[in-house]
């Protein structure tokens, strides 16, 4: 591959991945010596693990749970990375990894990239999305890769303008399309995701 700038994962991202292991381990270790504390909550005082914990060696006991922690808290490490969005980029593509599945995203294939607060967003020549993904990387930085290799950047949504929110109280566009998008907005919040609607101008 020619001269590539990679953008990897950011800040709090591998502060993520360094703190599960020892967080978790610690925890574990701790968790026998907290027994005293423990029994004296009235919810766990008659806890059948905390009186099978007490039945082990405490140093044991603790040696395994930390062992356990360090374990779950690599495998969370390793799913924080996975999903980190990783970029290679050069004056010729894109090269994107994400959720251990990679994408080629060629430069003539681009028409813009801009941030939308912190998601990634690469647009095609017929205005598709080709690109929406969440980072911890500053604009700035990203901002200055794609500029090196000369892809088209944008410093905010160009289509932003050709966007309004629709509200219920809005009658410009019929009472049928107004049917339409309540019963979508409707279906959005019962899934739990962004309740607000745009419609093209």
């Amino acid at each position: 591959m020619k001269n590539t700038a990679t953008i990897g994962m950011g800040f709090l991202e591998k502060l993520f991945a360094v703190c599960f292991p020892v967080v978790l381990g610690t925890i574990g270790w701790f968790i026998p010596k907290l027994l005293d504390f423990i029994k004296g909550i009235p919810l766990f005082s008659d806890s059948k693990i905390i009186q099978l914990l007490e039945l082990f060696n405490p140093f044991w006991v603790s040696t395994i749970l930390m062992s356990a922690g360090v374990v779950i808290g690599v495998l969370l490490s390793l799913t924080v990375y996975s999903e980190a969005l990783k970029m290679s980029v050069n004056d010729q593509e894109i090269l994107i990894n994400k959720d251990n599945h990679e994408k080629i995203i060629k430069k003539p294939e681009v028409k813009e990239i801009f941030m939308e607060k912190n998601e990634v967003v690469i647009t095609g020549n017929k205005g598709q999305e080709l690109l929406r993904e969440k980072t911890d990387i500053t604009k700035e930085k990203i901002r200055k890769i794609f500029r090196t290799y000369h892809y088209p950047w944008c410093e905010q949504d160009p289509y932003a303008d050709e966007y309004v929110l629709w509200t219920l109280d809005d009658h410009t566009l019929g009472e049928k399309v107004n049917s339409i998008l309540y019963e979508r907005r409707k279906a959005i919040r019962e899934g739990d995701k962004n309740p607000s609607s745009t419609v093209a101008r």
